[in-house]
C-alpha cells in the first residue's frame, strides 16, 4: 500500500475519534503531500507530463485516422472507452507509479472535454456551446471530489473560470468593451493564483495555482494595457466628434 493511502487511512481514523479535528487533518495532509515522493525530480516529472501528452497524441491520431470509417454508435463507444481507459490505466499505475497514474488521469478527464463536444458532433446536436465547457467542468469537479487529485482541482480551477469567460463572451457579445471587461476578470483571476502561495510547505494545488497565474499574468496584463488605450482613444474620438456637432 502506498504511503499516501496508509496517511490517509490513519488520518481518518483520528478523525473520526476525535483525535484530530478536519482543519487539523487537513494542514497534516497539505504538509505530508508537499514532501511526498522527494525522489522526483524535475527531469522525471518532464519525462512523465512527456509521454503522456504523446500517449494521448497517439491515442487522438489512431481515432482521427479511422473516425469516419465509424458508425455514430462506434464513435461514441470509443469516445466512452477512451476516457475510461485512461482513469482505469491511471488508477492501476497509481499504487506503484503514483505520477504517471495521476498523469493519465488528468488526461482522461482532458479527454472527457474532447468527448463531450466528439458527441455534441456525432449527434448533431445544436447546443449553446458554453454549456459544454460546463458539462466539463462538472466532470472535472466530480473527479476532484472522488479522487482527491491536485491535478483534477488544477483542472476545475481552470474549467471554471472558463465556463464563465465563454458565458459572457456569448451573452454580451453585442455590447461595447466586452472584451475589456473579460480579460480585467482573467487577469484579476490570475494574480489570485499567483497569490495562492503561502510560507512554509505548500500543497501541490497551490503550486500549479502559481505556475498558472504566473504563466498568464503577463501576457493578460500586456493584452489589458492594448485594450484599455483603444478604449481611451475611443472615447477621445467620440468627444471630439460631439464637440464637433455642437460647433
Amino acid at each position: 500500500m502506498a504511503t499516501s493511502d496508509q496517511l490517509e487511512q490513519q488520518l481518518q481514523r483520528w478523525t473520526e475519534a476525535g483525535i484530530l479535528d478536519s482543519a487539523s487533518a487537513g494542514r497534516i495532509r497539505d504538509f505530508e503531500s508537499a514532501r511526498e515522493s522527494p525522489g522526483v525530480r524535475w527531469p522525471v516529472i518532464f519525462a512523465i507530463a512527456f509521454g503522456s501528452i504523446m500517449v494521448a497524441a497517439g491515442v487522438l491520431l489512431f481515432v482521427a485516422a479511422h473516425w469516419d470509417d465509424l458508425s455514430p454508435t462506434q464513435r461514441f463507444l470509443l469516445v466512452l472507452a477512451m476516457i475510461a481507459g485512461f482513469h482505469l490505466a491511471g488508477g492501476a499505475l497509481l499504487p506503484r507509479l503514483r505520477p504517471l497514474g495521476l498523469a493519465l488521469r488528468a488526461i482522461g478527464t482532458v479527454a472527457l472535454g474532447g468527448g463531450i463536444f466528439l458527441a455534441g458532433q456525432i449527434f448533431n446536436l445544436e447546443e449553446h456551446w458554453p454549456g459544454g465547457i460546463l458539462l466539463w467542468a462538472i466532470g472535472a469537479v466530480l473527479s476532484w471530489l472522488v479522487l482527491r487529485d491536485w491535478l483534477q482541482a488544477t483542472l476545475s480551477a481552470l474549467l471554471l473560470p472558463a465556463w464563465i469567460a465563454s458565458e459572457w463572451s456569448v451573452r454580451a457579445q453585442h455590447f461595447t468593451g466586452m472584451d475589456r471587461l473579460l480579460v480585467q476578470f482573467l487577469t484579476l483571476l490570475a494574480i489570485t493564483y499567483l497569490s495562492a502561495r503561502r510560507n512554509g510547505a505548500d500543497s501541490y494545488f497551490r503550486r500549479a495555482l502559481v505556475w498558472v497565474g504566473g504563466l498568464a499574468v503577463l501576457p493578460l496584463c500586456a493584452v489589458l494595457a492594448t485594450l484599455q488605450r483603444e478604449y481611451y482613444y475611443n472615447r477621445q474620438q467620440i468627444g471630439r466628434a460631439s464637440c464637433r456637432e455642437r460647433v
